[in-house]
Order: structure tokens, then sequence, then C-alpha cells
């Protein structure tokens, strides 16, 4: 099975290719405020903020990006290029955008080393391909079939890589087939996929083969989400690479775009830490404070042998819970309290 480098994508995937290497966002911004001199200021930090983190995602890991959200917007405004102003509305106390923002590469780039920022992109994020497949001619939606041709296509190219992740074509396994018995897939069976397969996020690709020329896609992660439905037509016929090419870029932004949403997000709770001394409890205050997801740890109450913290985090609390195990540390819910063990 071959492995396609990045340079291949390079040179065959276009839209791929563009996802790697891009230092421009096009970003959507709206703000509110006194007027609108003031509604412009804060739309346009926020947009400095949104576009310098996606193309901070493309280059490393979500805990680097979660640091570098940290940076205040004078900080983060020295990393901005080329601002283009694709179209704009002024009212008397509102201003929307939509903007075109080029980061400085070398700038970026220069601090990220000198911070150990851009070697830890070594262990790329895992994203499973499911291909469904139709023809007009035969409406079936078959996963697992010999005729289904689009999931060949997708193993025909290997282990995709593309940014931080790397896409796997669903395996033909007993286990994945029982999980894979219906093509109409609910949330329940995203969430065995993933478990079953070890991978971070599950996309369902459904193509339908209308005639030599032409592909249409529907590419849907979890039930209920929004789903991208793409057309593709190729004169040569190629519609399945040009499909692939375009599946992966599309859900190459799709994934960095929730990474920097994530990061972006503030979140706080209430945990207990049982302890025999207090030895113990200055140490695992010191490991909360090296966890690259906490903010803040606040003393609640004390006693002679627990604790009560409050802890601030940025991302959801299933990443934070993923960074605490990272440092031996692990958070359970007990009857709605949390305890740290």
């Amino acid at each position: 099975m071959k492995l396609w480098s990045v340079l291949l994508l390079f040179l065959l995937m276009p839209a791929v290719a563009a996802a790697d290497i891009s230092f421009e966002a096009g970003i959507n911004v709206s703000a509110e405020a006194e007027n609108a001199s003031l509604a412009k200021e804060d739309a346009m930090k926020k947009a400095y903020r949104e576009a310098f983190l996606k193309v901070s995602s493309r280059l490393t890991t979500a805990e680097n990006v979660e640091k570098l959200n940290e940076l205040t917007d004078a900080q983060l405004s020295h990393f901005v290029q080329e601002v283009s102003v694709i179209a704009e509305h002024s009212g008397t106390k509102t201003y929307r955008a939509d903007l075109n923002i080029k980061i400085n590469e070398k700038l970026l780039k220069q601090y990220m080393q000198e911070n150990d920022m851009l070697e830890v992109v070594a262990a790329p994020a895992k994203v499973l391909i499911v291909p469904v497949y139709s023809d007009t001619a035969y409406p079936d939606k078959v996963i697992w079939e010999d005729g289904n041709l689009w999931r060949q296509a997708w193993l025909d190219k290997g282990l995709i890589k593309s940014g931080a992740y790397d896409f796997f074509v669903v395996s033909d396994t007993p286990a994945n087939r029982a999980v894979l018995s219906d093509t109409d897939l609910n949330r329940e069976v995203y969430d065995k996929l993933i478990s079953l397969n070890h991978v971070k996020d599950v996309f369902v690709v459904n193509a339908v083969r209308a005639g030599r020329n032409t592909l249409a896609i529907v590419i849907r992660s979890h039930p209920g989400t929004e789903e991208k439905r793409l057309l593709i037509t190729d004169e040569n016929g190629e519609t399945f690479d040009k499909g692939i090419a375009e599946t992966i870029g599309y859900i190459t932004l799709e994934m960095q775009g929730r990474t920097v949403e994530e990061n972006s997000r503030r979140g706080n709770l209430e945990a207990v830490y049982h302890f025999n001394r207090l030895p113990e409890w200055l140490d695992m205050e010191k490991r909360l404070n090296h966890v690259p997801q906490i903010k803040n740890v606040r003393i609640e109450t004390m006693g002679s042998h627990q604790v009560k913290t409050k802890i601030e985090f940025s991302g959801s609390e299933s990443r934070l819970r993923a960074s605490l195990e990272n440092a031996g540390i692990y958070l359970q819910s007990d009857n709605g309290r949390y305890i740290l063990r």
C-alpha cells in the first residue's frame, strides 16, 4: 500500500496542498459597540486572532495553539502581514466584514522555532473515512461490496497526510462490518467507529456517480451537523481522484476550524482532591498548573485531608480530561461532583 507524502499531495492534490501551506485565512467577523468605530476596532481584533490561530493550527499542535492564544491583541497584530476586505457593512453601532488575512510566514515560523513549537507536529490526529457509493444506474448505497469503486479509489491512495491529520479508510473487519451493517448512520454508530478504530473523528463521504465525468459528493461528520455537498466534474473522467482531493481539502479546513473554535472556549469546574499529607496537594497543584489547557487553579476551601478547587480551562471538558491523563492526573465524576486522583 502506498504512502502519500506531503510532496506528492502538493503535486497531485492542489486543494490539499493549499490547506497545508497557506498562510492566509478567510474570516467572517462582526461586532457591536458604542459606535461604529469601536465596533470595527473590536471586529478587527477578533479577525486578527482567528486568522492567526487558524494559520498556526496548520503548523503545530492544538496544545501549542492554546499557548499562542494567550498572546495579547497588540502582540498578535505584529504577525498580520496583509488584510484584504472582500465585503463590509457598517451600522451606527455595528460592523461586519468578510476578510482575507495573510499572516507573516517568516515571523510566525521564527517565533514558533524560538519557542520549540515547530517540531511538535510529529503525531498527527487520525481521521477515519467511510466511503459510501451508489450509481444513478444502481442507486443502492454500498460500503463493503466489490462494486464500491469509490472506496477502492480511496484504498489505492494508501495513507493520506494533510496538515496535522492522517486519513485512513475504514478497514474491512468483522467489528467494523457489524457496526456498519446499515448505511443510515446514527450518532451511536459514529461513536462506536471512533472507539473501535482509535481515531479522533469520522467522516462519512457519500458519492453518487452520474455518468463518466460527474460525481456528486456529500460529506458528513456526526449526525445533525451541517453536511457539505460537492459536485465534481472532469473531462478526462478522473472524478474519483479529483473528488478525493477536494474532500480532503474541505475536511482539513473543517478540522482546523474546529481546533480554533475549541481553543477559543473557556470553561470552569469545581473539583475535590483528597490527600493524606499537605505536600501531596502541593505537588498536585504544581502538576495542574503545568497542564497547557488549565489557565488558573484557585482554592475554594481546604480541610485537614481535602481541598476543593475551582479550575479554569480552555477548550472542551473532554480535551481537558485527555490533557490531565497525559500528566498522570484523572478527573472522575461522582454523583455530579468532580474528583481529582
